[in-house]
């Protein structure tokens, strides 16, 4: 029942003994009952650290090219047979393969960046986007200047960390990224809709955990896959309905002509920008940031059509990336399957490994990812408009007493004045309550 089902209710499956075998069992007695099936099911946590090796081992020789870095806390005494497990790093070669076919320069969602650099091939000159999970912005650096990243920017320089902040995030991405991120995307959805689809799979001993990670990512391929073989192409599906969302406004605009690679174009509402069919940009930023024609280029084709210019197709204007043929060759490469524990490779490793020391923590274990006051505001200023804004925490916020009036203790601590009060009142309303009751 757990193996089918490892969220199964404690009352279903007391109900469900009860029914079967006409037995009646404790909930403290089917709670330890579960969690000795789980264990069975996922693996005992300190036994899958020994045979971790194994794993990874099965994993490399199963997937071609993937890169695999285990390292362990450095133990004073050498003679000691064991080392304790500190972190372990894998990309697996097919998306390795993949990412590199993608010929994008995207948000990279890793914390590992210096191994992942070695993986890709990224070095000083090779630009890419970082995305932030504190605020929601989005920085355009190089490789090497990974330590201005966002978070820790917070910590070494608070000042110009708040500076940043009160630039709102478009105009800071327009002005920094000069078309270097080849997306228009501002938040941290991607790395926040991974999270959410392996949420079950974290609290999971190691190798369950990367079992699960691993095959939601073999998963996910075919189901790209199945999607790309049912679109008519020549672009993927989302870009072609913002490329044809931009076809449909550019019938407003109108475009001149300088005699050279630039056209001076204007629309409704006041709206003119200047393109540069040379250098492929436009001063609205848009086909530089996201790669995709806005309708000022798509005004400006189609004067250059209607005078008679060979324009071509309008999708060869669209940034590769958003091809359907680079998106076939970036999701070519697949994630093998492995077989099962009793045929892995021994690792000859003379130590063994074992568990991190863990401490738990009081209370019951939280799940959900906690919010920031900003995205708290946000999320409710969505779901129920400017004039409803979310109540936020009452956290380092002092109580007011409402008996005395005073702050730092609430009714029920309270020790100053108007406790006579208090105390009559309650008297009072004691002995009514007793005269009804």
């Amino acid at each position: 029942m757990v193996e089918s089902n490892p969220t199964v209710p404690l009352r279903s499956i007391q109900d469900q003994v009860q029914k079967r075998l006409q037995v009646g069992v404790s909930i403290h007695k089917v709670q330890r009952a579960k969690a000795t099936s789980t264990k069975q099911v996922s693996g005992d946590y300190t036994k899958q650290y020994e045979v971790l090796r194994d794993y990874l081992m099965e994993l490399q020789a199963t997937n071609v090219g993937t890169t695999v870095k285990l390292e362990v806390v450095n133990e004073p005494n050498s003679a000691r047979e064991t080392r304790k497990f500190k972190r372990v790093y894998i990309c697996l070669g097919a998306l390795k393969k993949g990412f590199k076919a993608g010929k994008r320069y995207y948000f990279l969602l890793f914390v590992l960046l210096e191994c992942l650099g070695d993986d890709l091939e990224l070095y000083s000159n090779s630009n890419f986007t970082f995305m932030s999970d504190r605020q929601k912005c989005a920085i355009a650096t190089t490789v090497p200047e990974f330590e201005h990243y966002m978070n820790e920017l917070n910590k070494f320089d608070k000042d110009a960390f708040e500076w940043l902040k009160k630039i709102p995030p478009h105009h800071w991405a327009r002005s920094h990224f000069s078309g270097r991120a080849g997306s228009d995307i501002l938040l941290n959805n991607l790395c926040e809709v991974f999270n959410s689809k392996i949420i079950h799979g974290r609290n999971k001993p190691i190798i369950s955990c990367l079992e699960y990670i691993r095959q939601y990512l073999m998963k996910r391929i075919c189901n790209v896959k199945k999607v790309m073989s049912k679109a008519p192409g020549p672009l993927t599906p989302t870009a072609s309905k913002l490329l044809e969302r931009n076809r449909e406004a550019s019938v407003q605009y109108r475009a001149r002509w300088n005699e050279t690679a630039k056209y001076e174009v204007y629309g409704p509402w006041h709206d003119q920008h200047v393109v540069d069919m040379t250098n492929m940009s436009c001063t609205c930023r848009r086909w530089e940031l996201n790669g995709i024609p806005c309708r000022h280029v798509i005004a400006t084709i189609h004067e250059m059509a209607d005078s008679g210019d060979k324009v071509g197709e309008l999708y060869t204007y669209v940034n590769k990336v958003y091809w359907l043929r680079t998106w076939n060759e970036a999701y070519s490469y697949t994630v093998d399957p492995i077989k099962g524990r009793s045929v892995w490779p021994k690792s000859t490793c003379p130590f063994q490994l074992t568990p991190p020391p863990h401490q738990i923590q009081p209370g019951r274990p939280k799940t959900k990812r906690k919010r920031s006051a900003d995205e708290k505001y946000d999320r409710q200023m969505h779901n129920h408009g400017a004039s409803e804004p979310e109540k936020l925490t009452r956290k380092f916020v002092s109580v007011r007493c409402g008996k005395c009036n005073n702050r730092g203790h609430n009714l029920r601590t309270c020790k100053g004045e108007g406790g006579n009060a208090g105390s009559n009142q309650g008297g009072n309303a004691g002995s009514s309550q007793g005269g009804h009751a």
